[in-house]
């Protein structure tokens, strides 16, 4: 990043934003100005995107939810889900039940994982998605991970990356 500095790009953002740059430059400690921040962030970003074109989507849904984010994935062009049974908590710790009329409190409580690996470029699309369509507004909706991929590899033909996703 030796270049010439000629070019000029104008940005109109929140005051918001300015402030999470302006903090987020607080500690990098060779930042000296708010244009410098802001240029680092995209070259990281580009980077980021470069490094990793595709990011594998794991969710914890609620188990009635699924056929639901299933068929709203497939119709935002999603070729391909893996879905697994699983148990487990979250800050609420389980949940109470009641059986022939004595409470009983579960440690863990049944949920399905769902797996998608996606171009980046559809990352957010599919977020969004899962989010809208899995969401109860209520607490024990799940969880959203997203992390990024480097290679993707057909089995059956050992096609990569972005052709083995199709």
């Amino acid at each position: 990043m030796d270049e010439k500095l000629d070019q000029r790009i104008q940005l109109v953002a929140s005051a918001s934003f300015g402030n999470v740059v302006d903090e987020w430059r607080r500690m990098q400690h060779d930042l000296p100005s708010r244009s410098e921040a802001i240029r680092r962030l995209v070259y990281l970003g580009l980077q980021n995107y470069e490094d990793h074109p595709m990011r594998m989507i794991t969710a914890i849904l609620r188990p009635h939810k699924y056929s639901a984010v299933r068929d709203a994935l497939i119709q935002l062009g999603v070729s391909g889900i893996t879905t697994t049974e699983v148990q487990g908590f979250g800050r609420s710790r389980g949940q109470t039940e009641f059986y022939r009329g004595a409470e009983y409190k579960t440690s863990e409580v049944p949920k399905l994982k769902i797996e998608v690996a996606v171009p980046s470029g559809l990352a957010e699309a599919a977020i969004d998605v899962i989010q809208k369509v899995g969401g109860t507004g209520k607490i024990g909706d799940g969880k959203i991970f997203v992390t990024g991929l480097t290679e993707v590899v057909r089995i059956r033909t050992g096609e990569r990356d972005q052709k083995a996703l199709d």
